[in-house]
């Protein structure tokens, strides 16, 4: 068993965070995203992975080379042009050697026991298992009907309308795709190589079709989809809380991490992150926000609910909510960003 890490989108929702680095590696606490997807799949005792990577995948290859600092082997599918996830999965796994393999997203983080959604699937012979949430109505999600031995039926994806202003049936739950797949080796045939195809729209369904058992695992611990800066803090609380493990270890002061090198006077609370070389003054006040490498908050600054860029600087007695601040920023004194007067 092998792994395969879907890791070349834009990350365009969490821009301007995203413009200087992908999302992979955004850091989480104090570790990027994709360090998480290595210890989950080393959790499970696979050791050999292929990350699909594909904006700034140069970046993804610096950071993690050829894996052995991080305990596994790695290797890189590069895609010249978008290939989308059908796409992505096929390339990553002509890069490997034949075998079946777990693949997921490297945007989410979860409390999942991989090892035992992989004994499952072998216990019930499937040719694919899904990883699926139950989720309360209205959601964005893709609806994967089951029947009573759990296997998929198909896949229900949502309207653009209903993505966006989530309308459709306002009560009861759901189970939708979290984007985790055991795959058998033969089914990476089904996924055209070197061609753009969607895994949930096109794949999965010609594989259903064709009478393959594919079927559904159902996880309740933890997961989430880092795709806006929401969700990012909620991942972030996540982490700190133990809802899910770190990828490194960290240092905690009251209920919020603090790098050993950051230099923080003023208040820290909410279960916020303070950064390698930040700087918090004092009198200012930083809650349930994520302040990134060498950012400095002024005196008496205010910060909630946002995300501060790495080197950015926020003047003395600025009022910073529910934002995001791009690297290197500069908000002068008495700035008010995300504030409505």
């Amino acid at each position: 068993m092998r792994g395969i890490v879907i890791a070349g989108g834009l990350g365009t929702r969490l821009r301007p965070l995203t413009l200087s680095r992908p999302k992979p590696l955004m850091p989480l606490v104090n570790a990027p995203l994709l360090e998480y997807q290595i210890s989950y799949l080393k959790s499970a005792g696979i050791e050999e992975v292929c990350f699909a990577t594909n904006y700034m995948a140069e970046a993804v290859e610096a950071h993690f080379r050829d894996g052995s600092e991080f305990g596994v082997r790695l290797v890189y599918a590069v895609e010249s042009e978008p290939l989308d996830t059908g796409g992505a999965i096929r390339n990553a796994w002509d890069a490997l050697p034949p075998d079946d393999c777990v693949v997921f997203n490297g945007d989410t983080i979860h409390s999942f026991d991989i090892a035992g959604i992989i004994q499952r699937h072998r216990e019930r012979q499937a040719d694919v298992t899904l990883t699926l949430r139950e989720v309360p109505r209205p959601h964005a999600y893709g609806v994967v009907p089951l029947d009573e031995e759990w296997r998929v039926q198909g896949f229900l994806e949502p309207s653009e309308e209903q993505k966006r202003n989530l309308t459709g049936p306002a009560e009861g739950t759901d189970f939708v795709n979290a984007g985790l797949y055991v795959i058998n080796r033969d089914i990476f045939e089904e996924f055209f190589p070197q061609r753009r195809c969607n895994v949930e729209r096109e794949v999965f369904p010609r594989v259903i079709e064709a009478g393959k058992k594919v079927f559904g695992d159902i996880q309740k611990g933890f997961w989430i989809d880092i795709g806006r800066p929401s969700q990012y803090l909620r991942a972030v609380k996540a982490v700190l809380s133990g809802e899910v493990a770190p990828a490194r270890p960290f240092r905690m002061q009251g209920d919020s991490a603090v790098a050993e090198d950051a230099d923080v006077r003023g208040a820290v609370t909410g279960g916020s992150v303070i950064s390698p070389r930040a700087v918090v003054k004092e009198g200012a006040n930083v809650e349930t926000s994520v302040i990134l490498e060498g950012a400095t908050i002024g005196e008496e600054a205010v910060i909630r609910n946002s995300i501060i860029g790495e080197n950015a600087e926020v003047e003395p007695h600025a009022v910073v909510e529910n934002s995001v601040i791009g690297g290197g920023t500069v908000l002068t004194s008495y700035s008010r960003s995300g504030v409505v007067p």
